[in-house]
Order: C-alpha cells, then sequence, then structure tokens
C-alpha cells in the first residue's frame, strides 16, 4: 500500500508521499506548470467543480462568480471529493500505482463526513490527531511537550503527557489571519471597488503578509504605499503583540490544568505564524519575566501544522485512528 498524507486546510491544502524512504510534497500537475500547493479556494459552476489557481482566475476576469474556500459552502462535500480525487490522481502519477491510502489529518474533531467521501476516492483511509503524530515522532522522549500552533483560522494549545494529550485550548479569535496589512498601507479608495475586487486585494496582502513574516524583501504592487514607518516595521509591531497574546494563551493554558512553564521539557512551534524572523526573539523576551527558557524543537519550527504533521505521519502509516468527537459534513 502506497499513502498519501492529506490536510484540507481552510487557505491551502498540503500533501506528503514517499520518494524512496523520505517524505516530500506532492506534486500536482496543473496546466502549463507544476505545484506543490494547492490553494483551497473553488468554484462550482453548473455542478462542475474548478480548484485552486483556476478558480481565482475565474473570479478575476468574472466578478460575479463566487469564490470561496471549500470550507465555508454549501457544496462543501462536492468540493472535497474534487479535491480528494485531485490528490489521490497526483499520488498514483508519483507512485505509478493505483493502490493508494490515505492519512487525513486533524486538528481536534474528526469529520467522519469527510471520511466518508475518501473512503469512496481511496483504497484505505485513516485518521490521526497532530498533536498525537508530532509527538510520537518528533518529541517521542518529552514527558511534557507543549505545541504552540499559530494558525491561520486559530490558535492553538496542546499540552502533551508523553503518549496522553492532557489538554487543548483552541482560541478562533487569535489567528494568524487576523494580522490586518490593509491597516499598514495606503491603497486605493474602496468605496467603489467590487467586493471581488476588495476580496483579490485581500488575497495580495495575504501574501505580503506571508512575506514579510518571513523577513522576505517586499515590492509592493503599483499604487500602494506604506504608511508611516516602513511596512517591516509596522508588520513587526504587529507581530510582537500577536505573539506577545499567544505566549499569553499558552500560560493561561498551563494554569489551567496546574502546570507551569518550568514543567514544560519542551515546546514546539508550528503553524503559518511560527515562521517569524522575531518569533526566537519575542519568545526569549517573554520567558525572561518567568526565569528558564523552555527549549523548541528548532527542526520543526516554521513549518506549518499541516506540513509538519504529514511528514511525521506518512512515515508511521501503522498508527491507528485515534479517538476523536466526531461531526458531520
Amino acid at each position: 500500500m502506497n499513502w498519501v498524507a492529506v490536510d484540507l486546510g481552510i487557505s491551502t491544502i498540503k500533501a506528503s508521499v514517499l520518494n524512496g524512504n523520505k517524505p516530500v510534497r506532492l506534486t500536482h500537475s496543473m496546466e502549463g506548470y507544476e505545484t506543490t500547493l494547492l490553494s483551497a479556494v473553488s468554484v462550482v459552476i453548473d455542478g462542475t467543480v474548478v480548484l485552486g489557481d483556476y478558480a481565482s482566475l475565474l473570479g478575476v476576469n468574472n466578478p460575479s462568480i463566487i469564490v470561496n474556500n471549500w470550507l465555508h459552502t454549501s457544496d462543501k462535500a462536492l468540493i472535497a471529493g474534487t479535491f480528494l480525487s485531485a490528490i489521490k490522481e497526483a499520488a498514483i502519477k508519483h507512485y505509478s500505482d493505483e493502490n493508494i491510502g490515505i492519512v487525513l489529518l486533524y486538528n481536534q474533531k474528526t469529520d467522519s463526513g469527510l471520511v466518508s467521501i475518501a473512503e469512496k476516492v481511496f483504497r484505505e483511509v485513516k485518521t490521526m490527531q497532530v498533536s498525537d503524530v508530532i509527538k510520537r515522532s518528533i518529541s517521542p522522549n518529552s514527558d511534557l511537550m507543549l505545541i504552540a500552533d499559530f494558525g491561520e483560522s486559530a490558535f492553538r494549545v496542546t499540552l502533551q503527557d508523553k503518549s496522553r494529550c492532557v489538554y487543548q485550548n483552541v482560541n478562533e479569535n487569535l489567528c494568524y489571519s487576523s494580522i490586518d496589512m490593509l491597516s499598514l498601507v495606503d491603497c486605493p479608495d474602496l468605496s467603489s471597488k467590487s467586493s471581488m475586487e476588495i476580496a483579490l486585494l485581500g488575497q495580495i496582502m495575504r501574501r505580503i503578509k506571508i512575506l514579510a513574516n518571513n523577513g522576505t524583501k517586499l515590492i509592493l504592487p503599483s499604487g500602494i504605499k506604506v504608511k508611516g514607518n516602513s511596512l517591516k516595521d509596522n508588520f513587526e509591531q504587529k507581530m510582537t503583540t500577536f505573539f506577545y497574546q499567544c505566549f499569553e494563551e499558552c500560560t493561561n493554558t498551563l494554569n489551567s490544568v496546574s502546570k507551569s512553564w518550568k514543567e514544560v521539557d519542551e515546546i514546539v512551534f508550528i503553524g503559518g505564524g511560527a515562521s517569524s524572523c522575531i518569533l526566537d526573539a519575542v519568545f526569549s523576551k517573554y520567558m525572561q519575566s518567568y526565569g528558564n527558557i523552555v527549549s523548541y524543537n528548532i527542526k520543526n519550527k516554521g513549518f506549518d501544522a499541516q506540513f509538519a504533521a504529514t511528514h511525521c505521519a506518512i512515515q508511521v502509516p501503522e498508527l491507528k485512528e485515534t479517538s476523536g468527537v466526531t461531526v458531520e459534513l
């Protein structure tokens, strides 16, 4: 059995396969190019699903067409099936074999409807909780580990005591997507723009945010200028505030189960925000007030939760389905 490990994220679809014994991102063949990162946006036209970049392009050329990410649409089941079929097609091409199983990753709740759809597409289906995979595969020897997931849609704090999940706290009000780039720039008057044009500008701002987060040199689109100081300085101020709020959430999570930072053996930083070039400095400054520095797993710092977990999960497909609360699609 050949395996593909997948996380159907809110903003992107990520999948990993094996190249020999090494996990690598799955490559998808598009018209004219190849990519390892699929956009999670989609369009449904007369029952036909258009995925990823093609959906965005349709939105640009036809402002009347509604472009949604796959989770926030009434056609969720249809779109999920199309994404999974596309992933299987790419996996078959990679392995030159149609005997494909899938490892579906989830954060807190297994989506039973999604599992049912996957069972119609793939030969075998397994589900794994992200925190469980990280604990077993990245830091199996740590007694108490804190996983801080700076996700796009939520900030998650997971406490793992050996192989047991002690506690998980999810804060959907504190998320990487809450970093508002539009407030940092002067851009054309939005009052005359259509909702689609504003949405596309939002996509541009998200790309700029990713580059700024990584410390990459930025070239702003025509007509957009920085307010006040440099974009880098303004963004770092926002990120510093965001990180402090996240670390306070970690402290509150520890307190809720009568634990302290001194009892944490290791902390793992994952999620879109974890790739920030200022994370180390902010964390060190925050921890000074507690009189100690908790080590974090540098090899996993900066990977998003999905990518980190898929790379681990695909190497240990013998892990059986973990228990969880199921919700209907």
